[in-house]
């Protein structure tokens, strides 16, 4: 998405904060959160010093960075005033800033984990967010995207409904990945040594054709 497309982002900004408002909505996230990635982040946890620097890039209010049961956190996300008025008591501890991904107020080289979790496809510039979550990132460290990925057809379809008939678009998700995408564009930056389908809904009418949630364990290259 170009510059010029940045209200396309606020109008998805808009919508996800609307989300966010509606009641009860928080705890049913946070289970899904739960269930989908607790396992995958408390493996890697065990392989992390007990110092270790996480920062949780379109946290969201779920936050998922706090999975990790140890580590320093920051928690970053451009509605996270938002977040703070609505969910104070329920955020977790650590360092909360109120910033896009596409600008990281981090120097370089500054973190051990990179955390990204169903934020991506929400961004206003994907790849320059991933190029920042790189930047901050350390030599050794480790990147983890959550993400959700569409079958190739249902991808192509979105797009074009993205472009050609906004009317019936997903307004909180500019953006679709496939499974093939998404190694294409994290493979610019990083190695990816490990992908995990984290979730598919089995009881879909056709399963095959319903978005997957999927898992990236990455290094920098």
């Amino acid at each position: 998405m170009r510059n010029n497309n940045k209200k396309r982002w606020h109008v998805a900004q808009t919508k996800e904060n609307e989300f966010w408002e509606r009641a009860g909505v928080l705890d049913s996230q946070m289970q899904r959160v739960l269930t989908r990635y607790a396992a995958v982040i408390a493996d890697i946890s065990k392989n992390l010093p007990a110092n270790a620097t996480i920062l949780d890039v379109g946290c969201g209010p779920t936050c998922a960075g706090q999975l990790f049961d140890i580590g320093l956190k920051t928690y970053l996300d451009p509605l996270m005033d938002s977040y703070l008025l609505k969910y104070q008591n329920k955020l977790p501890e650590g360092e909360k800033i109120c910033s896009v991904a596409e600008q990281i107020p981090f120097p370089d080289n500054n973190f051990d984990v990179v955390l990204c979790v169903n934020a991506l496809d929400h961004m206003c510039n994907p790849s320059k967010a991933l190029s920042e979550m790189n930047r901050v990132l350390k030599k050794e460290g480790m990147f983890i995207l959550g993400i959700f990925l569409h079958p190739a057809p249902i991808a192509f379809a979105r797009r074009i409904i993205e472009k050609y008939l906004p009317f019936l678009r997903e307004e909180a998700h500019p953006y679709s990945y496939t499974l093939n995408s998404i190694q294409e564009k994290l493979s610019e930056l990083f190695l990816i040594e490990q992908q995990i389908k984290v979730f598919r809904k089995d009881t879909a009418l056709f399963p095959s054709l319903h978005r997957q949630d999927w898992m990236f364990i990455c290094k920098k290259k």
